[in-house]
């Protein structure tokens, strides 16, 4: 008999497991947009998670493409962000259809120095306003409910696209904090006046 499942990790729990489970998940917050849900993020949705994590698109993320296991850690670590800090990944769907478009995130990794506001789509996904408008309510979320006192995006500086968009939320960059890092780093920060009342 076969195993239907290669990675035993990466299957949804059962029985009194996954009730707890979904209990934490319904306390996480679950955001709303003119096209999007913003939800807590399902193991299942780590399929998504590693598609664009394992892709060459992800070298604006890492310094190269994670294999399979640095995936998972990535993701369990986004998750993780919501026990320890209040905050996370959540995922992004659209409201008519379930299909998992990307993620959003405001977290804090390994090596960051203060909440990071992310986000990262599907390929399938990208040029449609997507990530702006997941990433518009995140930071609303995270400033004006959260009561975090700004955020910042850290960016790669070859990553055109975020670049346009952290400017399009208002972010400005941060020299000061741009100059902690030693490689080359965009800090944009995002401050409770950019949020709209």
């Amino acid at each position: 008999m076969t195993r239907s499942i290669a990675y035993p990790h990466e299957a949804p729990p059962t029985g009194a497991s996954a009730a707890l489970a979904a209990g934490l998940c319904a306390g996480l917050p679950r955001l709303e947009t003119a096209r999007l849900i913003l939800r807590a993020p399902e193991i299942s949705d780590f399929a998504t998670y590693r598609t664009i994590a394992m892709s060459d698109r992800a070298g604006f993320m890492y310094s190269e493409p994670l294999d399979r296991e640095g995936a998972w850690l990535d993701f369990t670590q986004c998750v993780a962000n919501w026990l320890l800090r209040g905050h996370g990944l959540l995922t992004i769907t659209g409201r008519e259809d379930a299909t998992v478009l990307g993620f959003v995130l405001i977290c804090m990794e390994f090596g960051d120095r203060e909440p990071e506001l992310g986000w990262f789509l599907a390929q399938d996904a990208e040029g449609r306003g997507i990530a702006f408008e997941a990433a518009q309510a995140l930071r609303d979320w995270g400033i004006g409910i959260a009561g975090l006192t700004s955020l910042v995006s850290y960016i790669d500086p070859r990553n055109d696209r975020s670049i346009a968009l952290a400017e399009r939320l208002g972010a400005r960059r941060d020299p000061q904090a741009e100059a902690a890092f030693d490689e080359p780093l965009l800090v944009y920060r995002h401050h409770p006046r950019e949020v709209p009342q």
